[in-house]
């Protein structure tokens, strides 16, 4: 037959490993080539098969040798491996690559040399290796594979997917757990090929929302010209040091630090400095500790909750308190009513506690938002806001309307340019609190985004890094 039929072979090399061979078995080498070798023929079907395609395969049952050519894939649990010509050991659950390779699993996808990976351990190896590890692309000397974390020597990491990338941090070593975090080791931060600054470790969380360290510029019409830039220095693989180190030309330098232990369930920390809120709101907290329980299912709903807690000492231009907060909230899982449309809800509970004036009180809060998406360009949502005892004593990070209706769209106008407009309803006054509009420009990897609120005659302008 020609070479170019595949060969598929159905449970091979954990049946070995795992049921040793009959005595009534031949033990002799077997060479195969395009044809296809049965599952009954394997001793005992495992739980989870080995699939391999190639062109031409040859397997012993006495030794357990596997040598696969031409155009060969092998998949397992969603794992998969390319290459002209694999071999390999079932007795081992080993394969071994010297030429260029492709490995791809859920949550990266990379391509190196002298592969070596067990399938039984899901561990391994590959060199001069390139590729994607969630949303970062990385590079690298070497790269070890493990089954929840990947470690890279003498390499380097991006989000920028350009050849030659505007940014990245290269370091002696980089682990990474996907969606989780990354530390590097002797880091140095890349514009261009101009090292900007380097740290002896850096960590990055790669949750959604997670910072960047490479430093943002814009200009604000309350606080003039800003830099900021992100730190975070781990002093183990929970524990971190971070300060954001923020400069203003009005406001002036307005740094905070601060301590964080992340567990699996919550994280603890302490912070000090000053804190601006969106509604460019200053507050300095000599110190603040926190507590924060990650979102959790409750029980089998199709419901999230989270537990927040703070306390700790505030102080603004009037008011110096001890302040404490704690917040239960619950989000339901989006309701699809349609593919292109979702509808958000939430419900929660903060209670607020003041040493300036013994206040104590409670706020109760609702939330529906409506997102529709009427092409790969055009989206758009409505939303209700209800906050019920919202009257606190400091204006820092506090909702300013007791029923609220917000609304917004972005239209994309082409690769480069996207327009927005958001709007926020007063339902109990009856007026527009808030008018938006912002411009986002694509600068690469880059992203420059200018807003003018017109309620307030206030311009904003941001540069930062759109895929760090």
């Amino acid at each position: 037959m020609p070479n170019n039929n595949k060969i598929i072979l159905g449970l091979l090399a954990f049946a070995i490993v795992l049921n040793a061979p009959h005595a009534s078995q031949a033990q002799e080498t077997t060479t195969q080539s395009a044809q296809t070798v049965a599952a009954e023929q394997a001793p005992q079907a495992p739980k989870a098969p080995i699939v391999i395609e190639a062109d031409n395969l040859s397997f012993s049952d006495e030794t357990g040798d596997i040598r696969a050519q031409g155009n060969v894939v092998i998949t397992n649990q969603g794992q998969k491996v390319e290459a002209e010509l694999i071999n390999g050991n079932a007795k081992l659950s080993e394969i071994w690559i010297n030429d260029e390779a492709h490995f791809s699993q859920p949550d990266s996808n990379l391509t190196g040399h002298h592969t070596l990976y067990n399938y039984k351990l899901k561990t391994g190896s590959m060199e001069n290796v390139q590729g994607k590890i969630g949303r970062k692309y990385v590079a690298g000397d070497m790269i070890n594979i493990y089954p929840e974390q990947y470690v890279i020597d003498h390499g380097s990491t991006t989000n920028c997917p350009a050849k030659v990338p505007d940014y990245h941090v290269s370091a002696d070593k980089i682990e990474i757990w996907p969606g989780d975090q990354m530390i590097a080791y002797n880091a140095k931060f890349w514009i261009g090929n101009k090292v900007i600054f380097s740290l002896p470790r850096y960590r990055q969380s790669l949750a959604k929302g997670g910072e960047s360290s490479f430093p943002r510029i814009g200009y604000d019409s309350d606080d003039g010209f800003y830099v900021r830039q992100h730190i975070d220095y781990p002093l183990n693989n929970k524990l971190s040091a971070y300060a954001n180190l923020d400069y203003y030309t009005k406001a002036d330098f307005k740094p905070n630090f601060g301590l964080t232990q992340r567990e699996t369930k919550y994280s603890v920390g302490v912070v000090q400095g000053h804190f601006r809120d969106g509604d460019e709101n200053w507050i300095k907290k000599e110190p603040e500790f926190q507590f924060s329980y990650y979102p959790r299912r409750l029980g089998q709903l199709p419901v999230n909750y989270s537990f927040t807690a703070i306390y700790g000492k505030w102080k603004d231009d009037d008011i110096t308190s001890w302040h404490q907060e704690y917040e239960l909230y619950f989000s339901r899982d989006p309701i699809k009513l349609s593919n292109t449309m979702n509808l958000h809800l939430g419900t929660g509970i903060e209670h607020i506690r003041e040493s300036y004036n013994d206040s104590s009180q409670n706020i109760y809060k609702f939330d529906a938002t409506l997102t529709k998406k009427w092409s790969e360009r055009f989206d758009t949502w409505i939303g209700y806001h209800y906050i019920k005892n919202n009257d606190t004593l400091f204006a820092y990070d506090s909702d300013d309307l007791n029923r609220a209706f917000n609304s917004g769209f972005t239209y994309k106008i082409d690769k480069l340019n996207t327009i927005g407009v958001t709007r926020k309803y007063d339902l109990d006054q009856k007026r527009v609190e808030d008018l938006d509009y912002t411009w986002y420009r694509n600068l690469h990897c880059w992203e420059a985004k200018i807003t003018y609120q017109s309620k307030e005659d206030r311009i904003k302008f941001d540069i930062s890094t759109t895929r760090w």
